[in-house]
């Protein structure tokens, strides 16, 4: 396959390679993606997509390979120093904290935002106070963002399913990401959630890099500029999403896809 080498990648990869005993799970993956673009993973199930996720974001150690985020290499570092150098993610299930209000699960997407140690709250340091007033306005903005602002005080469990897939992007969002890995998020959603939740995606766009892992192929279509095809373990193309899915070899991968892999 061709890599397409962007100018100034906000995550890069050379040659991951992922193994469990004798299971190849990833085998000579290599990507970049450049800083703005919206980048799609996709493939059959089984294919390896999340356990790739799962490396670029910092959560799983490669058998070998090199990943950046920024320029820095990331591979073995502990998931909470990569989230506050700018990382968010979100998961396949729907990370939401049931008997919580919305205002209260955005309260726990703080930390990373927070740049003050424990004196500095005893003391109530000027460094504290203006974490304290940047934390509140970023609040307000976020809820805003994901149109929660009428609904900060209802119970997240009470919420349809679109509604807090687009709390967990919120979460995400209080750390202000400039870097954000999207796994399968409009799984189970519903036409018009998954509209609503193109428009949201669309809207938090400016200014960051989003990595997203989807079966909806509308979803790819219509949010990710390019998107690399994984079979197997192994990287079959990165291309425009309309080119990606007509490539003979991707075609074969979905038509002769185990749905219940």
């Amino acid at each position: 396959m061709t890599i397409v080498v962007a100018e100034r990648p906000a995550v890069s990869a050379r040659d991951i390679v992922k193994r469990y005993g004798g299971v190849t799970a990833l085998n000579g993956v290599s990507l970049d993606v450049q800083e703005g673009e919206i980048f799609g993973i996709i493939g059959p199930n089984g294919a390896g997509k999340s356990t790739l996720f799962d490396i670029l974001c910092g959560i799983t150690v490669p058998t070998s390979g090199s990943i950046r985020i920024m320029g820095s290499e990331i591979a073995g570092m502990p998931p909470h120093l990569i989230a506050r150098s700018g990382v968010a993610r979100t998961f396949q299930r729907t990370a939401v904290f049931a008997e919580s209000t919305v205002l209260e699960n955005l309260l726990f997407g703080r930390h990373a935002s927070f740049h003050h140690g424990v004196l500095d709250r005893i003391i109530g340091s000027k460094t504290f106070a203006g974490d304290q007033q940047a934390f509140q306005a970023r609040v307000e903005e976020v809820l805003t963002l994901i149109g929660l602002d009428g609904e900060r005080h209802r119970k997240a469990g009470v919420l349809a399913y679109g509604v807090q897939r687009r709390l967990a992007v919120g979460i995400a969002l209080m750390s202000d990401p400039k870097i954000m890995f999207l796994d399968e998020p409009a799984a189970g959603m519903n036409g018009r959630e998954t509209t609503d939740f193109i428009a949201l995606i669309r809207a938090i766009a400016p200014g960051r890099t989003i990595l997203i892992v989807e079966h909806d192929m509308a979803v790819i279509r219509q949010l990710c500029g390019r998107a690399l095809v994984v079979v197997d373990g192994k990287p079959v193309v990165v291309d425009a999403p309309h080119h990606v899915l007509s490539h003979p070899e991707v075609v074969t991968a979905y038509l002769g896809a185990d749905d219940d892999e």
